[in-house]
């Protein structure tokens, strides 16, 4: 699926019109419009604005995934979210320290 399909089912999905999305992410209803044709592809300022509006990675949004944001607990196992959400908890120190063992293992994993 290409960037102007995805983007006109989320706008749809939504429930947007071309003029309230225009507004939201600060462009004439006239770029969507084209967007929505295939006419124009956005600056990447721009695509991230759409992702960030429709919480949806701009992987997805330009087709290039399946998945809308494949970083959401949603789809994560009980115990990846688990984990993550412990690691949150922790100090910038601590997170740092984490990551470098992560790291490490996975070093030695190869």
């Amino acid at each position: 699926m290409d960037f102007a399909t995805r983007l006109y089912e989320l706008r749809e999905n939504a429930n947007l019109k071309q003029t309230e999305l225009a507004e939201k992410v600060a462009l004439k209803s006239s770029a969507i419009s084209k967007y929505e044709k295939g006419l124009t592809q956005p600056s990447i300022d721009t695509l991230i604005k759409f992702a960030e509006l429709f919480h949806v990675s701009t992987d997805y949004l330009l087709g290039i995934s399946s998945i809308p944001n494949p970083y959401t607990t949603e789809n994560f196992t009980p115990k990846e979210a688990d984990i993550i959400l412990r690691f949150r908890r922790l100090s910038k120190e601590n997170q740092i320290r984490i990551d470098e063992r992560i790291n490490a293992l996975l070093d030695n994993q190869k």
